[in-house]
């Protein structure tokens, strides 16, 4: 063993907390001598510590790791290694792992860095949002998440989150408090929805829609129309049931709320795959301008990568860039004249600037390519529909519907229009009411049908249509519209 080390017994009680106060605490006639003296703490960390495995660093993984990943990883490993002592580069490797899908390890070392800095608040935050997200473990999220609140007791986040998974464990009371607590430090929507699921785990749903319905009505949201569609039901109002299930049938997530702490995080993205995504996921989420530095520096590393020039398109689609977006896509063009998706982005960008015939042009070229695109598909139907030929429109419709249509309401809807305009009005019943089926809450999809019903002379069921269009309560004047079309031709009944 070093000489000078901690040994026998002794060695387990070698605490961090020690030597660091022990760093500090020598007078000013050692400055001189403070590299040695920090060569030897951390000798005496190293060494006498050793024999804890909590604070042996992981390795870096390797395997099927990119190369350009593992040496951002590699580097601050070995930072942290050459500074035993720094809970920020320990916290700095932990980010790296977490963000980059190396999960345990970054619960390993986020424990660390809150060993080495027991008053940052982040180390244990962020290890408690990552065992939570990966393996549900909220006892122990809980346990590193109080820590967390110990040393900052006025964070919303930290406390909507400790509501969430205290509610998990069936422990309502304390999640109760926690949503307390978060709404009186302003959590607003996301501290009143998890009261009222509260509400409706314990079956007061009366009292969960009184709760939910005035939120909704001031900031509609599908995963409130979720809870309150489950209210309803329970309730037995199944027809606000099936409207609100409806409605929230493209909620994708729980109520999430912001949390500026999580921004550091995002800085130690690395590897190209990662960034990609993180780039891809920028433009979701509005910051097309973070997303598009990310992406030019992607093309420029992998100049033949498709993904990362799809992402480059879309990038500058979205923030208007119109000329780049051309440039860009007949660059990938060029390299790739049969990729499909570079056809379809280019279609796309001429459909903006009204260029019409080139993009039924691209859109021709990508059916060629993939027959089974349903998007193109629709697209190209579509646009040949408002071309004038609405045959072959609705041909390449149906065969969208064939081919798995992403939002099959949307496609039935169109060819419901076309058929209607064709003064088809049985056909285009039919294809509202199918509309209407996939979503309840598809207002003008029970308009045009009540149109339609009414040219066939079932004013039964065209009342019976817009009665329901009138309570989902949108698109008034083209309900008021539909019921005074209804009213004229009952009036020429013999």
């Amino acid at each position: 063993m070093t000489s000078g080390a901690t040994t026998g017994a002794d060695a387990h009680e070698c605490s961090t907390a020690d030597l660091a106060h022990r760093e500090h605490v020598f007078d000013h006639t050692t400055i001189g001598r403070l590299p040695r003296l920090r060569l030897f703490l951390c000798v005496v960390l190293i060494g006498g510590c050793s024999g804890d495995p909590s604070m042996q660093l992981p390795t870096v993984p390797a395997g099927d790791t990119e190369a350009d990943l593992r040496d951002a990883l590699q580097g601050l490993h070995d930072a942290a290694a050459q500074d035993p002592l720094s809970a920020e580069l320990r916290g700095q490797l932990a980010m790296a792992y977490d963000v980059n899908g190396f999960h345990q390890r970054g619960v390993t070392v986020y424990k660390q860095a809150a060993t080495l800095g027991p008053d940052e608040f982040s180390w244990p935050y962020y290890r408690a949002l990552l065992m939570a997200r990966i393996n549900a473990d909220y006892p122990g999220a809980l346990a590193s998440l109080d820590d967390a609140i110990a040393l900052d007791d006025g964070y919303v986040p930290a406390w909507l989150y400790r509501g969430r998974w205290l509610r998990e464990l069936g422990r309502a009371a304390e999640a109760q408090t926690a949503y307390d607590r978060a709404a009186e430090l302003g959590a607003g929507s996301p501290a009143i929805v998890g009261a009222a699921q509260l509400l409706l785990d314990d079956g007061h749903f009366g009292e969960a829609v009184a709760v939910l319905e005035p939120l909704n009505d001031d900031r509609p949201d599908p995963r409130i129309h979720r809870l309150l569609g489950r209210a309803y039901r329970a309730l037995g109002r199944q027809e606000d049931a099936r409207i609100a299930a409806a409605r929230g049938s493209s909620a994708t997530s729980a109520m999430q709320w912001v949390d500026p702490r999580l921004a550091p995080r995002t800085s130690y993205i690395a590897g190209f795959s990662n960034r990609l995504k993180h780039a891809q996921s920028l433009i979701q989420a509005g910051r097309q301008q973070d997303a598009l530095a990310i992406a030019q520096d992607l093309v420029e590393q992998q100049p033949d990568d498709v993904a990362a020039i799809n992402t480059l398109v879309w990038a500058n689609a979205a923030l208007k860039r119109f000329d780049e977006t051309m440039s860009v896509l007949h660059d990938g063009i060029e390299r790739y004249p049969d990729e499909p998706r570079l056809h379809h982005m280019l279609a796309n960008a001429y459909q903006e600037q009204g260029d019409i015939d080139n993009a039924r042009r691209h859109l021709e070229r990508v059916t060629a390519l993939a027959p089974d695109n349903a998007r193109a598909l629709e697209e190209l139907g579509w646009l040949l529909a408002r071309e004038g030929r609405p045959g072959d429109g609705i041909a390449l419709l149906e065969r969208a519907l064939e081919s798995g249509a992403r939002e099959p309401k949307q496609v039935l809807y169109r060819v419901g229009l076309l058929d209607g305009a064709a003064e088809r009005w049985a056909e285009a019943a039919t294809r509202f009411r199918d509309a209407g089926r996939i979503d309840a809450a598809f207002t003008m999809a029970h308009v045009h049908l009540a149109r339609c019903l009414a040219e066939t002379g079932d004013f039964d069921g065209a009342r019976e249509a817009l009665d329901w269009a009138d309570r989902l309560g949108t698109h008034a004047k083209e309900r008021a519209s539909a019921r005074r079309h209804l009213a004229t031709l009952q009036q020429g009944e013999p």
